[in-house]
């Protein structure tokens, strides 16, 4: 007999193909699971994932690649840090954004940290990942020289300029696209409202190295958000130009409330009567009695 002799029912027929298609779902999880349990740092961006190399951590390495800036713009090919002294950055915010390469991951060293040998370091405080032009990061440098840490497996290139961020000063804030905003207040909580159909993504950053994204939505969002006691909070937020309009509303403190005034003891100013105390009645000796001179 023959395979041209043999026939296979059209149930049995669907029965083979559902069977080869969770075949090949149940391999392919299984090699992502093994990929990332094989490599330490796997990234997941829009283009697929990517694993960054042997180079992981290149703050665990003595003498890291040092990679210089012309003009504002920094590249160079697989991992290393990038050192700006305070005198330089003056603790005045970055902000990074990706000119080429398909990702980079970047990070700050704590400024207690920097005179510590390189395998006795705390981990730097992670700043985000770029994968994209237009994806920007806001750098903020501590009191301290920046030493900011680049991971990548390939050629990268990325600009750092200074931010121009705008202070909230009177508890409220409103647009319709991107904004770099700054909060110095004693607050440690805002209202956050967009309204429209376009994305609302916010991020909230501080100088202790605390940053979090925790409103990545589109449409109607209205939320109240909090940060821990802070000299200064920055809020980055993301929004598409013209497709909705957000505010965000500090939950200013109450102030006291204002104290009587004391009076004044040298006014001029007559005494209300009314407030004056009761004068006590004259005595009177009895009807029909007089009083005579001794």
């Amino acid at each position: 007999m023959s395979l041209s002799d043999v026939t296979v029912s059209s149930t049995a027929r669907r029965s083979i193909r559902s069977f080869s298609v969770w075949v090949w779902v149940l391999g392919t999880i299984v090699l992502f699971v093994s990929a990332l349990n094989t490599f330490d740092n796997v990234g997941i961006g829009d283009d697929g994932f990517g694993i960054i190399g042997d180079n992981e951590y290149p703050w665990e390495i003595e003498n890291p690649p040092v990679f210089e800036a012309n003009g504002n713009t920094y590249s160079g090919t697989g991992s290393g840090v990038i050192r700006i002294p305070l005198e330089e950055h003056q603790q005045e915010p970055y902000v990074a954004q990706l000119v080429a390469g398909e990702y980079v991951d970047l990070s700050i060293t704590p400024p207690e940290e920097l005179a510590q040998p390189a395998n006795d370091r705390a981990w730097p405080a992670d700043v985000g990942d770029l994968w994209d032009t237009e994806d920007q990061l806001l750098v903020l440098p501590r009191d301290g020289d920046l030493e900011l840490w680049v991971r990548n497996d390939g050629d990268w290139e990325f600009t750092l300029t200074k931010a121009e961020v705008d202070e909230i000063d009177d508890g409220f804030a409103s647009g319709t696209s991107n904004a770099l905003l700054v909060y110095k207040g004693d607050a440690t909580s805002a209202r956050f409202v967009h309204k429209g159909e376009g994305i609302f993504f916010v991020t909230i950053q501080t100088l202790d190295g605390e940053s979090d994204r925790p409103i990545i939505e589109s449409g109607e969002v209205n939320e109240r958000l909090s940060w821990d006691p802070t000299d200064a909070v920055y809020i980055t937020i993301e929004a598409d130009d013209g497709e909705g309009a957000w505010s965000i509303d500090i939950d200013e403190l109450a102030t006291d409330a204002p104290a009587e005034p004391e009076p004044d003891p040298a006014s001029t100013e007559p005494a209300d009567p009314a407030a004056l105390p009761a004068t006590p009645a004259s005595r009177t000796d009895a009807p029909g009695t007089t009083k005579g001179t001794p």
